[in-house]
């Protein structure tokens, strides 16, 4: 009964918002581990904030993958918002999406 109150209310199913709020999470971790590391001083603090990073980016990873399959049961293939695509946008779109992680792998924040 809760999962569907908060449906009608947010207009998201609760696993998509809870997919969702991994995924950032998991950033926001990565984010943190990167300024830990360069404020490491004790080589095991720093090993260990470097696993930890490798860790957040690998749920990261996931959380992308499981929200792109999560989005697409959810609307059946089509836009999450609804939005009618052609083949050319959906091509556009699959281009913006490797220039923004060609610019994560530029050492940008992954957000």
């Amino acid at each position: 009964m809760k999962q569907q109150e908060q449906s009608q209310q947010t207009g998201t199913r609760n696993e998509t918002y809870d997919v969702i709020a991994v995924l950032y999470h998991a950033l926001q971790g990565a984010e943190n581990c990167q300024t830990y590391i360069k404020d490491a001083q004790d080589p095991q603090a720093r090993e260990l904030f470097e696993q930890a990073l490798n860790f957040q980016r690998q749920i990261a990873d996931q959380g992308k993958q499981v929200l792109q399959q999560v989005l697409q049961k959810d609307t059946g293939g089509s836009s999450a918002f609804g939005w009618e695509s052609s083949p050319s946008e959906s091509q556009s779109f699959s281009q913006g999406q490797s220039q923004f992680a060609g610019e994560e792998s530029g050492g940008r924040s992954s957000f």
